[in-house]
């Protein structure tokens, strides 16, 4: 069977390039990857963000954005979802470039045109230079972010996305650099490991910190897209938020798998241990959730989430 390639007329100056598939079924650049190794051509290329649209099974037009030449090779990016706006934002951070990788930006991707535009690059407030980071997604919406500065010790840091606020954390005791990763787990917790390194370390968010967790006791293996389910919780009357969180695929610190699903409940006072909920939809082809497995967390109104349930979004 023979196979078509897309229509592509962009190349790519980075390796592993930070591609975000949005809800609207867009895939936007964001700058980020491996950069100048390799085959990859050099990071400061024509490295403007622009995104994807589909015109038919196998076209589709690149529409580059006007601004935003900082060099983010090597750096990271993520998806910042939420059901009030701005809905879809995309976070880009550190990089290659010692001028700017001690910077984040921000682009509202709710709606794109040739003249969407990032935020001018904002400094960390702990003023680190950060190449080859790692930033992870957490149950509640916050950004944690880990690694990249090749010093033992080196401070982690977590972003609010609804505040556009950073609180220092506490320091890593190992370096983290080329090839290492960090990844969520089911626990809430996060692990970080690779570079010239053969332990691992596990971060436990402030959350953890701020009482009982509620307890998912039952849910469904397996839901369909827009449908809608039961799960069971002793502490349902404490749940204020219940999340899908897709897990992690890290590559050179490229990660666009990465989101959060927040999902519509209702409260079963006939049966008060009871949550519905509806999984989420986004339309064919379901860009917004792509089939496969997610953690579902349940959060309590201390902000504490719950261990993750694996559930299979089909």
């Amino acid at each position: 069977m023979s196979r078509r390639r897309l229509y592509d007329n962009r190349g790519f100056p980075n390796l592993y390039p930070g591609l975000h598939l949005l809800p609207n079924h867009a895939i936007f650049y964001s700058r980020t990857g491996w950069g100048s190794a390799g085959a990859g051509g050099s990071a400061t290329a024509d490295n403007r963000s622009a995104y994807f649209t589909f015109t038919g099974p196998n076209t589709g037009t690149w529409t580059p954005i006007t601004n935003a030449m900082t060099n983010r090779a090597k750096g990271m990016s993520l998806t910042l979802l939420s059901n009030t706006a701005p809905y879809v934002r995309v976070l880009a951070l550190g990089g290659v470039d010692n001028a700017t990788n001690n910077t984040y930006e921000i682009l509202d991707a709710s709606v794109l045109s040739p003249s969407s535009a990032w935020s001018a690059p904002m400094a960390f407030p702990d003023g680190e230079h950060r190449s080859l980071c790692s930033g992870v997604l957490l149950p509640d919406g916050n950004v944690f972010v880990c690694g990249g500065i090749q010093r033992t010790n080196s401070p982690c840091t977590l972003f609010n996305p609804q505040a556009n606020t950073w609180s220092g954390m506490a320091a890593l005791p190992s370096i983290r650099d080329y090839h290492s990763v960090a990844l969520l787990l089911p626990s809430g917790k996060v692990m970080m490991a690779g570079w010239n390194n053969s332990s691992i370390e596990i971060f436990s968010p402030p959350y953890l910190y701020r009482g009982a967790r509620p307890v998912i006791s039952s849910a469904p293996a397996l839901v369909h897209h827009g449908q809608s389910f039961v799960i069971e919780s002793p502490d349902a009357d404490s749940i204020v938020k219940v999340v899908l969180v897709r897990p992690m695929a890290v590559t050179h610190q490229t990660d666009s798998e990465q989101k959060i699903l927040e999902m519509p409940y209702i409260h079963d006072h006939a049966r008060p241990t009871r949550l519905a909920l509806t999984a989420p939809h986004g339309g064919h082809p379901h860009s917004l959730a792509q089939q496969g497995y997610y953690m579902m967390f349940a959060i309590n109104n201390n902000g504490v989430p719950s261990v993750a349930k694996w559930i299979y979004l089909h």
